[in-house]
């Protein structure tokens, strides 16, 4: 149901959301909740998230989470380029009712490839060349910051 970014690549890897990313994208589940999850999001290169919420009487909620899980797959299953990344899964009860939800963060591909890569935050900061930062910062400044995050 969420477009969170055009795909990017490290080392022919699709790289993971950054957790900035991924906040927006809770953000917008938060924002724009629906228990059918809403219909999934399908724009080619790029990473989606999308959030299934499953709720119902114990004795039901395996058939109805099932049945919800089966709907997405259903439709974005076929894909040509589709691809999980990750697939988490949380459960809460309350007075007999069951919610189960599940986050789903997917690609895709018009090229396909293999693997992922969930990148850190020290191979997230992009790579500033040292000569040429003008007014921002000095050449010494940018190494100086690049020490810190060398030292995490």
């Amino acid at each position: 149901m969420t477009r969170i970014a055009p795909i990017k690549y490290y080392q022919g890897r699709v790289a993971y959301p950054s957790q900035e990313q991924m906040r927006q994208a809770r953000a917008q589940f938060d924002f724009i909740e629906h228990d059918d999850g809403g219909r999934p999001t399908e724009d080619r290169d790029c990473t989606h998230a999308q959030r299934i919420i499953a709720r119902g009487p114990s004795s039901q909620i395996r058939r109805i989470d099932e049945q919800a899980q089966q709907k997405f797959f259903d439709y974005m299953g076929y894909k040509y380029g589709f691809r999980v990344l990750s697939h988490e899964k949380s459960s809460d009860s309350h007075r007999g009712e069951v919610t189960i939800t599940h986050e789903i963060v997917y690609v895709v591909e018009s090229q396909p490839t293999k693997g992922y890569v969930k990148l850190t935050l020290k191979s997230e900061v992009p790579q500033v060349p040292t000569d040429g930062c003008g007014d921002i910062f000095s050449g010494e400044e940018v190494n100086e910051i690049r020490r810190m995050f060398d030292q995490k």
